[in-house]
């Protein structure tokens, strides 16, 4: 146990919750002027798009892996994240819980050895995740403003530039990321307007992303995430958020995993 110890990557820390968009939002998806003025929300800095690459079967996520392609409406280039995700026992408060995930985490060589991986914990409303992301860039010379490239290319770029790690996940044969990916669909894209804001004197940020969700579930994700410098700051902001926003009627007391919503329906052709 001792070199598990001594070999545990050192994480940062975000806690995500999820507003509701009935009480923040107008039908436009812009946040409402009591909202926007309690959470000190400044005007959205252009948009964000993300789709994300897995096959029909979500392979990839099946076995924790998710492949994300982004841009800014203004970005040269695409931001390509190959991440990894762990369950921490729990919400995420117990120490040992977030502690017993870092050593899973090290015995598939994750750990803090591993420069190309940055570790992060993710607090969500009553679920906690542990995330290794690996991020590369790749130009985008004939793309428009905000574009994503199409399928085939997509499935080239999610192969071409695989990590290792992903390349030789030891469950799977050697090949089978490779695999997936080429015969991956496009999931997205989707279009995100950050708000910077603030509350509770913490920075934060706001995003807002229109879904194509389930009958009866909100044509709109509203989140809100805050990075912490350790878990105990991170518990506490958790709760302190809870609490400022749950007697406004703007928390929506589920959880803020927005990949999970993405990769849920099958992706029109």
């Amino acid at each position: 146990m001792r070199d598990a110890v001594a070999g545990r990557a050192e994480p940062t820390y975000q806690v995500k919750l999820l507003l509701d968009p009935a009480t923040v939002l107008d039908a436009d998806g812009h946040p409402l002027a009591g909202p926007a003025a309690a959470l000190r929300l400044a005007g959205a800095v252009g948009f964000e798009s993300a789709q994300y690459v897995d096959d029909e079967r979500l392979s990839l996520a099946a076995q924790r892996w998710i492949i994300r392609m982004r841009r800014d409406g203004d970005e040269d280039r695409i931001r390509l994240t190959y991440k990894t995700r762990f369950a921490i026992e729990g919400d995420g408060a117990d120490p040992a819980a977030v502690q017993r995930a870092l050593d899973i985490a090290g015995t598939v060589n994750f750990g803090a050895n591993d420069t190309n991986y940055v570790p992060q914990v993710n607090l969500g409303y009553a679920r906690a995740t542990l995330d290794f992301c690996n991020k590369k860039r790749e130009p985008a010379p004939h793309l428009a403003p905000g574009e994503l490239p199409g399928p085939e290319a997509s499935r080239a770029l999610a192969r071409d530039r695989m990590p290792g790690k992903l390349r030789k996940w030891s469950p799977k044969p050697p090949g089978w990321a490779e695999s997936v990916a080429a015969n991956s669909l496009v999931y997205g894209p989707v279009r995100q307007t950050n708000h910077g804001g603030r509350l509770l004197g913490r920075a934060l940020e706001m995003q807002v992303t229109p879904l194509r969700t389930g009958p009866g579930e909100p044509a709109w994700f509203a989140e809100i995430t805050a990075k912490a410098a350790t878990l105990r700051e991170a518990v506490d902001l958790r709760s302190h958020l809870i609490a400022a926003l749950r007697p406004q009627g703007w928390l929506l007391e589920r959880e803020a995993f927005k990949t999970d919503l993405i990769l849920a329906p099958r992706p029109r052709p």
